[in-house]
């Protein structure tokens, strides 16, 4: 129920219990008000007609008195008035009997011959009138007529004012409380849509057009706050793609000695089969082959070249659905020339199928080359990385809040030195490493977090000193077509 609803129904019910209580007060003053003027009325008007009667039955005799009091009975209809002769051994007449002359006695809830009622007796002041008295008998017809007629103005009137008050409460809710709160509401729902630029202007001075200027207010520092917000993600943002590309010219770094080295042995190649044809000493089916030899050569070359600029070309996130293990393969294909100088060997096993994630394949790529060059710094003996992809069901952190389901999991398995217990919390911080100072920034383990967070993803590690380390690399796994 809303709150204008609410107030005019309190209104109604609060007035009408007021009315209500003041009805049934009048009804019960109106009432006590009638019954006494009627005692009243009936005790003056049976002691004036006893005084008549008593003149007339001194003048006339007593038989003129009675027909007079005879004929007044006959001439009202409410009010029944007739002449009591005493009868012997009566109570009531006992009674009437020790009245002095000029005194009444009133009777209620006596039979007055048009039901229960109240009647009312007169002696005459004469000792020579016949034995007898005046009575005067009203039935509770009048009354309860009287009583009723109360009880339906008094209704009438408490339902009617009942009723104007409700309806100036209810154009005086929905003109004062109503409109302004309806404002209020829609302003407020705006601010939550993200909306800060209405201005609310309530024509009214009292708390709700207060409460109105402190929303603007509030709205207008809610748009300075989001606008600085914007400006600092925007800024967040450009330092993270920053430090990114940063990241991945590192390891480009790292990879150049390995590529150099990869590319002496075709330099090599070509510059001897060229030699060979230059010399003339070859025969036209050998030039032809040896031509064929340094296209391949050549070729090779060039593919190493475009991958590791590619790698280090800085470019927009762009999320798309990927076979994971042809990326996984790429990468250590990349890295396989710096990890053979280490006398180590990149393995990447196949698994029972290749799953689809929706992923930027770039950034995937520099997250897979830390946690490899990771490995291979790591190892100072001839060993084996092995590289794996699964499906496994997987339960996020805590912090992740996602549901536990089915991912997409890239495990990097070393034989390297391992992590101590103690930093494994420690080694996702910027700036956090356990290399020789001037051997890493500590940035590479905190940029591969970041950028699994920005796909919805997280990374596990594993490792025991001496042992080596196992990272897993979780990603939400694409819907099915």
């Amino acid at each position: 129920m809303k709150l204008v609803q609410k107030l005019t129904l309190m209104f109604i019910l609060s007035t009408s219990a007021v009315l209500g209580v003041n009805g049934c007060l009048r009804v019960r003053r109106e009432v006590g008000l009638f019954e006494s003027d009627r005692v009243r009325d009936h005790d003056l008007m049976a002691g004036v007609l006893a005084r008549a009667a008593a003149r007339v039955l001194k003048a006339d005799g007593p038989a003129r008195a009675v027909e007079m009091i005879t004929e007044l009975g006959r001439r009202t209809d409410k009010l029944k008035i007739r002449w009591r002769p005493f009868t012997p051994g009566n109570e009531l007449d006992a009674r009437l009997e020790r009245l002095e002359a000029g005194q009444t006695l009133s009777i209620t809830d006596i039979e007055t011959g048009a039901g229960q009622g109240r009647c009312t007796y007169a002696t005459l002041p004469t000792d020579a009138a016949p034995p007898g008295a005046i009575s005067l008998c009203e039935s509770f017809a009048s009354q309860q007529a009287y009583l009723h007629k109360t009880i339906v103005e008094t209704v009438l009137t408490t339902a009617t004012l009942a009723g104007v008050c409700a309806l100036l409460s209810a154009i005086l809710g929905v003109w004062l409380v109503g409109k302004p709160i309806a404002a209020l509401s829609a302003a407020a729902r705006k601010i939550g849509a993200g909306d800060f630029s209405s201005r609310l202007h309530l024509h009214q001075n009292d708390e709700l057009s207060a409460l109105a200027d402190d929303v603007n207010a509030m709205s207008e520092r809610l748009a300075a706050a989001a606008e600085r917000v914007e400006r600092e993600t925007a800024q967040r943002l450009t330092a993270v793609e920053q430090l990114r590309h940063a990241d991945r010219l590192t390891t480009v770094g790292k990879l150049a000695s390995g590529l150099a080295h990869e590319l002496g042995t075709p330099l090599n190649v070509i510059e001897a089969r060229a030699q060979m044809i230059a010399s003339g000493e070859t025969s036209p089916a050998e030039a032809v082959d040896y031509a064929r030899v340094i296209r391949e050569a050549s070729e090779r070359m060039t593919r190493l070249i475009r991958q590791l600029l590619d790698f280090a070309r800085p470019r927009k996130a762009s999320p798309a659905a990927a076979r994971i293990v042809g990326l996984v393969q790429k990468t250590a294909n990349m890295l396989a020339p710096t990890a053979e100088r280490q006398q180590i060997r990149l393995t990447v096993t196949d698994g029972p199928d290749d799953p689809v994630a929706v992923v930027d394949a770039e950034q995937l790529q520099q997250v897979l080359a830390n946690l490899i060059v990771n490995a291979i710094q790591a190892t100072d003996h001839p060993a084996t990385i092995v590289l794996s992809v699964s499906q496994p069901r997987a339960t996020p952190p805590a912090d992740h809040g996602a549901p536990t389901g089915e991912y997409v999991c890239v495990t990097v398995r070393d034989e390297g030195s391992g992590i101590r217990q103690a930093d494994i919390s420690r080694i996702f911080e910027p700036f956090f490493t356990t290399k020789d100072v001037g051997s890493g920034t500590g940035l590479g383990l905190a940029v591969a977090y970041g950028i699994m967070r920005d796909h919805g993803g997280w990374i596990e590690v594993e490792s025991d000193l001496g042992k080596g380390s196992v990272f897993r690399v979780f990603l939400p796994k694409a819907a099915a077509a």
